[in-house]
Formats: structure tokens, sequence, C-alpha cells
């Protein structure tokens, strides 16, 4: 059973799995630069699955904070942010880095991590 992370605002109440938040902060790092990738760049940068990603980015749809930008013969199925969720991600993005830095052990060494 995967670990649900939920950011409560009133705008949105966004229930967000590792994968997702994963690709939320890797895109939040780009806002404003950049605002639409292909579902095969972020499943590479955010190093999880192909599946892993679409079943991420699907979930990030319906919760309105990316939306389809249609497919691209060279890059595959392509997604945007919306001004309205780039505008959510940069005032929760503490919150997100927060939990970014939580759930991602590859940041820290074994003396750091809590073995059970």
């Amino acid at each position: 059973m995967e670990t649900i992370h939920t950011i409560d605002t009133p705008e949105l109440t966004a229930k967000l799995n590792k994968a997702e938040i994963d690709i939320i902060h890797f895109i939040d790092n780009w806002l404003p630069t950049l605002t639409d990738w292909s579902v095969d760049e972020l499943a590479h940068k955010t190093r999880v699955t192909e599946s892993d990603a679409v079943a991420a980015v699907d979930m990030l749809i319906l919760h309105g904070l990316l939306t389809n930008d249609g497919d691209c013969p060279a890059t595959g199925r392509r997604v945007l942010v919306t001004r309205d969720a780039a505008l959510w991600m940069r005032e929760n993005r503490e919150t997100i880095y927060n939990i970014k830095y939580m759930i991602d052990t590859d940041l820290y060494d074994d003396t750091e991590i809590a073995e059970s």
C-alpha cells in the first residue's frame, strides 16, 4: 500500500503519492520558464517507470494541476501546466518541497536514515 500525502487548500485538496509529488516538485522547479513537458521526459527526469508516470500524470490532470497538450510525433504525449495550477504550486511550494524531502530517501546517507 502506498502512502498518500494530502495538501489541503481552499482551492484544492490534493491527495498525492510519491510519483505525483516527484513530478510536481520537478515541474515547480522549472516554472515559469517551462510550462509543458512530455510524459516520457517527466518519467525520465523523476526516475519513475513510464507506467507510473502515466498514472501520476493522469491523477494530476484529475486534480486540475496538469492538462493534456496533445501528442507530438517526436516526444509523445505532452502535458501543460495551467496558470491556476502554476499559482497553486507556487503558493504550496514549501509544502511540496517538505514532502519531497521527507519521502526521497536518496537525499540521505545510511547514517541519516532510521532502520527498523
